[in-house]
């Protein structure tokens, strides 16, 4: 049995990170029969995947996030399917765009949930901050005003059941299939009153702009991109901030130097801390024929999962690839991914983890782990710190 053959789903979701430097090392193109995917995991070969459509199509068979949300999704189209889809999604996260409004929104929401955090004086940080953070700034970007956060984060673990079933487990489809339906009814009400009355939001932007005048985007098109947007958009910015405060409070003298200068540094620790773990780990492709990349042959129609995650720790881009170091100068991560599939929201989500982070750090300074809590990460498609259990002051 090949290394490839032995990798196992739970292995994958306790730290893919050895598996993947091992893949790297030996097998850098590699089929993995536990999740039916081709890996590719060096630098050089995820980018080629990623901006070679012609080769790789984002356009799969067998896609778990088409089976648990429909088609077409901004994720699983190439071609005009997906220039419409992006030219819809793109206007409320462009950079000017977000900076005219990012801040106002996402220290409104803030704000309480650390007002709670000095009362109480420790936290649970991914429940009681990061994650709510997160999901109630995508949702009001959105134009989601009166969905609220218990929902919306119940909503965001059931539709990821479905997005990371490559293994097609009945069990996570069943979860998955429940909350696309629920999403699906309760969204419908609102794109229904944006399409007879436009407004700044995204849901807005994607039902109307580029359109004929008196035309819009149908719902049923825009409605499995919502579901991606409601899942990845809540996940990367609240998910990777709390990877990034793992980083800086195991690593005291670089979370010192991080509070010292806050402007400068917080934004460093932030790509650094998508560099390190991130928070979605690849870009699912299908090969149009026969290829070959990595010494090996891939067949065509196969899938290809483009390791966006153990790109960003490839031992030729970085060095000592597995530390957390704010200083690095190295060059971009690629936690975003490559090509004109390229994380739409990446410029919203950038400044929300450095909002986040810096807001945090600003009023508790002496944030520390709990001792006998500390965080255990979990995930390979989507990695984050299951909990991360922080006290205020010294200890």
């Amino acid at each position: 049995m090949s290394f490839a053959e032995s990798i196992t789903v739970e292995a994958l979701e306790a730290d893919p990170y050895p598996i993947y430097a091992e893949l790297r090392r030996s097998a850098p193109v590699a089929f993995v029969p536990a999740v039916n995917l081709w890996f590719v995991t060096r630098w050089k070969d995820v980018e080629s995947v990623a901006k070679s459509p012609d080769i790789f199509s984002a356009v799969v068979g067998t896609s778990p996030v088409e089976r648990s949300f429909g088609k077409p999704t901004i994720l699983t189209t190439d071609g005009e399917v997906h220039k419409q889809l992006r030219q819809g999604v793109d206007p409320k996260y462009r950079p000017r765009t977000v900076a005219s409004y990012a801040g106002d929104l996402v220290c409104s929401i803030a704000e309480p949930y650390l007002d709670k955090i000095a009362e109480q004086g420790s936290a649970e940080l991914m429940a009681d901050y990061f994650e709510p953070v997160s999901t109630l700034a995508l949702a009001r970007s959105l134009g989601l005003a009166d969905v609220d956060m218990p929902t919306l984060r119940r909503w965001f673990y059931g539709l990821a059941q479905g997005a990371i079933n490559f293994e097609n487990d009945p069990k996570r489809q069943e979860i998955a299939d429940a909350i696309s339906t629920e999403v699906g009814a309760a969204v419908r009400p609102t794109l229904e009153r944006l399409t007879r009355e436009p407004e700044d939001s995204a849901l807005s932007h994607m039902l109307h702009d580029g359109m004929p005048e008196g035309t819009t985007r149908p719902i049923e098109f825009l409605m499995p991109t919502i579901k991606v947007i409601l899942l990845g958009g809540r996940q990367e910015p609240g998910h990777g901030a709390g990877s990034i405060l793992v980083g800086l409070l195991t690593h005291r003298e670089q979370l010192r130097q991080v509070l010292g200068d806050l402007e400068t540094l917080v934004p460093k620790a932030v790509d650094e801390g998508l560099r390190w773990v991130a928070p979605i780990g690849t870009q699912t492709r299908q090969t149009t024929r026969p290829v070959e990349l990595g010494g090996v042959t891939i067949p065509a129609g196969a899938p290809v999962a483009a390791l966006v995650s153990s790109a960003s720790r490839d031992e030729s881009r970085f060095s000592d690839p597995d530390r957390f170091d704010i200083s690095r100068d190295e060059g971009n991560h690629a936690a975003f991914g490559f090509g004109h599939h390229f994380c739409s929201g990446r410029f919203f989500a950038r400044e929300q983890m450095c909002l986040a982070v810096r807001l945090l750090l600003e009023r508790f300074p002496d944030l520390r782990l709990v001792a006998g809590k500390e965080p255990v990460f979990r995930g390979w498609e989507f990695r984050a710190p299951a909990t991360l259990h922080v006290a205020l002051g010294a200890n």
